[in-house]
């Protein structure tokens, strides 16, 4: 499959893809239409059938493999030289020939890029800012802890990982609203000519503020990039262009999106949140749980060459979707995968495995907890408000646009 094919969404089985393993069908739309109002209840009537399948809809409409249990997911991250992710999907909509950095870029290549970002992102440095995180979520609680209820994510998720991503960055928190219009366009618009134009404002903001910046330099993580080497050179306008908009959308979405399926679940289970507000100390392995069962992006992969991965022959150019939310509730790799139990402790693929294990994996772990230790500290009987219910989507990243709580006053 090339740049061009990806962008040209086709319903034709290829000539190389066993009958039995073609399905006619979109996981967006399979996850939105069957008899729950869940989609990962939906989108586990797929694990019926073979482990792989060949679909019209894999990744975001486009046809490829469909990878759904949890061990060929690991193993397709982990093996780089048959599944690629060095394909521009954002270079190609733009017509540049850079990539999101260092997401889209291979082995060996990839480990200096990610060295670069390594150290803004270990425990070590996360512990420094903690302060700032946590001070993000209680000014945000502050603006709704005298009333009877909100809109969690409209008044309180989509601005925390937001805030805490800026601060980072150095860029300006009035800006707020219109980067979160660019990110749900590029994400989720249904024409792709509004993705595109999306991400043509996004980039367009970056090339001016990394100028600023070259100018200038301070403190901040956009200054870092734009100021540090690598292989005795600065970083080029690509290189740098593609490592901003990984962490743009990686900032102002995952974590949001994420949040709002925990507390949706924590709204309707009142004995998991009074065992987490009895005994804190729980409230890690309560995040390694909710991450475990709540998977929300499927990444894409490329083929490089024809070969057969468990029994599936792939060809090169083929297209694969990682998809975590079918990983996440694989009953091969979790007994009863629907029920959330804090002491699974099981091993999950929600933020990748491999060289492409999530950079921000302890930077979002610690936002996670931070927000459970805090709301549970601020409110009781947090549960969803009275003949209401929260609306989600399954395009681009999975999420919850609207989640109605209410609660009772600590």
């Amino acid at each position: 499959m090339t740049s061009e094919t990806l962008l040209k969404p086709s319903d034709a089985r290829p000539d190389h893809v066993l009958e039995e393993l073609y399905w006619d069908g979109d996981v967006r739309e399979y996850a939105r239409s069957g008899p729950h109002d869940d989609p990962y209840l939906n989108v586990a009537g797929l694990f019926d059938g073979p482990d792989i399948i060949y679909a019209r809809g894999a990744y975001r409409g486009y046809p490829g493999w469909l990878l759904k249990r949890n061990e060929h997911v690991a193993q397709a991250f982990m093996d780089h030289e048959h599944f690629s992710s060095a394909f521009g999907e954002v270079g190609t909509m733009l017509g540049v020939d850079w990539r999101q950095n260092p997401l889209e870029i291979d082995p060996p290549d990839h480990r200096k890029y990610r060295q670069l970002l390594q150290p803004i992102f270990n425990p070590s440095a996360i512990n420094k800012i903690e302060g700032m995180v946590r001070d993000v979520c209680r000014e945000l609680i502050g603006r709704i802890r005298d009333r009877d209820g909100c809109d969690f994510t409209a008044d309180f998720a989509a601005y925390f990982p937001s805030y805490v991503f800026l601060n980072l960055m150095g860029m300006p928190l009035d800006a707020l609203p219109q980067f979160l219009a660019w990110e749900n366009a590029f994400m989720r618009a249904p024409d792709p000519q509004d993705r595109v134009t999306a991400l043509k404002s996004i980039v367009g903001y970056f090339e001016e503020y990394t100028a600023e910046k070259r100018a200038a330099p301070g403190e901040d993580l956009v200054s870092h990039i734009v100021t540090s080497e690598i292989d005795g050179r600065r970083l080029n306008h690509g290189e740098v262009m593609g490592m901003c908009v990984v962490l743009y959308l990686g900032g102002l979405d995952t974590v949001m999106s994420s949040l709002g399926w925990y507390f949706n679940h924590l709204a309707g289970d009142p004995e998991l949140q009074q065992i987490l507000r009895e005994d804190p100390s729980r409230i890690p392995a309560a995040v390694d749980e909710l991450l475990r069962a709540f998977g929300v992006v499927a990444l894409k992969r490329v083929v490089t060459r024809d070969f057969e991965f468990h029994g599936v022959a792939m060809k090169k150019g083929d297209l694969v979707s990682l998809a975590t939310y079918l990983a996440s509730r694989d009953p091969k790799a979790f007994p009863d995968p629907h029920r959330i139990d804090i002491d699974r402790n099981a091993r999950h693929v929600t933020l990748a495995t491999g060289v492409h294990n999530c950079l921000g994996i302890h930077l979002a772990k610690r936002e996670i907890r931070i927000v459970l230790e805090e709301w549970l500290a601020a409110f009781s009987g947090i549960r969803i408000a009275e003949g209401q219910r929260p609306h989600w989507h399954s395009d681009g990243v999975w999420g919850i646009h609207a989640l109605p709580l209410t609660w009772d006053r600590r």
